[in-house]
């Protein structure tokens, strides 16, 4: 009987289903990450690893800051760098979704070179923003403006 009961719940699924994808709540901390980083995707698992980045970043564009204190054994720091480039072009994480033990981090940039002249000079296309720690891979994905 009990071999019958485990065999119907395997064939349904029997629990084995992920999580259904959830939002998670984000800080952005791009004010305080004010150098200008290569292009690319960022993930910061300990403070050893921003370090690195926020040493090798020059500091181009606006005032100086220290580097942000992040509370490593209860956040990381994920990020996007679409280098340097008109202010206009500053990418904007909209959303992160946990999807099981990895995040899929969504983000948005306006790439159509218009806007008001207060945004059409050179800066830092940054943002980076603190999430709860996870374990798995992060994925970065840009969304329609």
């Amino acid at each position: 009987m009990a071999v019958m009961a485990l065999a119907l719940l395997a064939s349904c699924g029997g629990g084995d289903d992920p999580p259904p994808p959830q939002e998670v709540a984000f800080q952005s901390i791009q004010n305080q990450m004010t150098r200008s980083f290569p292009a690319g995707n960022y993930v910061f698992r300990t403070q050893a690893q921003m370090a690195a980045a926020w040493e090798a970043a020059p500091q181009q564009y606006g005032e100086a800051k220290p580097m942000p204190v992040v509370d490593f054994s209860q956040s990381m720091v994920v990020g996007i760098s679409l280098g340097t480039g008109i202010r206009c072009g500053v990418p904007i994480v909209t959303s992160v979704t946990l999807q099981g033990v990895s995040y899929l981090v969504s983000y948005k940039s306006n790439d159509s070179g218009s806007g008001t002249l207060a945004c059409m000079h050179q800066w830092y296309l940054t943002d980076f923003v603190v999430v709860p720690v996870q374990p798995g891979a992060v994925e970065i994905q840009r969304v329609p403006a």
